[in-house]
């Protein structure tokens, strides 16, 4: 393709005129223009993190091919649809929920290298419920990892922890330096009569875990992405509380959708529901633009194989903010 710039607009003291530009200015030009974006792409960098319930990634009672099987693993068809899904979408950030023990992540950290996807940095947040964790898988090394487990709140008269705590990584990459928490609220299911779907112990939770959100960024300054499961949907106090503390901004959600424009995430076969309530949430003072403004689902064939969650990502052009974009 030729150059679009063929002419340049001149004045000779009189009138304009268009005259032909030669080789040398035309390749003056095309020097400057291609230095302009090499330095606008020197200056942002381009990061993919993805948040997925992998739907009990351990050993655990389940029905397979119509027989029950005690203390069963994840059956490898689910396995591959998984891994089919991140192969995929290729995060450089993977944070995930109902991992197993280490053996499980370290497991899948090996598979997925092995069919082309190196997420070489892996760790494993260790909460109050030993089955299920948070952890993460990224292509970028964290210069500090850390759960806090010591979260707790009063819960009819009694404090317990955050079940499943919050996992903390925090990353350096040139000037810039954020950190990733990844998260998973308790689920709807209950036994306590006084608390229908667990929506007291799910809000108690969030205001734990946004108090110790906000007194790291006081102390730090660190700019901040939350990423997981929350178990429940906008329209509820868990997801409103976390995005703001009276008339302080504490997070923005990222509006997500797939190819269709649908929005939701989970699943629940017993009732035939879907919602959302996997959620990727930016500090206000996140130094990136999403791409596209807006997030992702994945929805391509078999999206729904391994787990009763969809795949949710974002991209971010890290080095830009809202303002700046142009």
């Amino acid at each position: 393709m030729r150059f679009i710039i063929h002419i340049l607009l001149c004045w000779n003291g009189k009138k304009r005129f268009w005259r032909p530009l030669d080789h040398c200015a035309l390749g003056a030009i095309g020097i400057g223009l291609l230095g302009f974006v090499l330095l606008v792409r020197a200056e942002t960098t381009r990061l993919r993190i993805a948040t997925y319930n992998l739907r009990n990634y351990l050993e655990v009672d389940r029905w397979v091919d119509g027989s029950y099987r005690p203390h069963y693993p994840k059956p490898e068809m689910e396995k591959t649809a998984l891994r089919k899904a991140l192969i995929e979408v290729g995060p450089d950030i993977l944070i995930v929920q109902e991992m197993g023990p280490e053996p499980f992540l370290l497991e899948l950290q090996r598979d997925l290298r092995r069919e082309g996807l190196a997420l070489p940095h892996a760790y494993l947040a260790r909460g109050s419920d030993k089955e299920r964790h948070v952890a993460l898988l990224s292509k970028l090394k964290p210069v500090a990892l850390e759960t806090h487990e010591d979260l707790g709140f009063d819960y009819f008269g009694e404090i317990i922890p955050v079940k499943r705590g919050i996992l903390e990584a925090v990353f350096q990459h040139g000037k810039w330096r954020w950190k990733v928490y990844g998260l998973h609220l308790k689920s709807r299911w209950t036994d306590v009569e006084d608390d229908p779907l667990s929506a007291r112990r799910r809000r108690s939770e969030v205001l734990a875990i946004r108090k110790r959100v906000m007194q790291r960024h006081e102390e730090d300054g660190v700019p901040y992405i939350l990423a997981g499961d929350f178990n429940d949907v906008r329209s509820n106090s868990p997801i409103r509380l976390l995005q703001n503390r009276g008339k302080t901004q504490v997070a923005n959600m990222v509006e997500c959708w797939d190819s269709r424009g649908e929005v939701w995430t989970y699943f629940y076969a017993k009732e035939e529901t879907y919602s959302r309530v996997d959620y990727i949430f930016l500090s206000p003072d996140f130094p990136a633009v999403v791409e596209y403004n807006h997030g992702h689902v994945f929805d391509a064939a078999g999206s729904m194989d391994g787990s009763d969650h969809r795949l949710v990502w974002v991209d971010l052009e890290l080095g830009r903010s809202a303002g700046k974009d142009g």
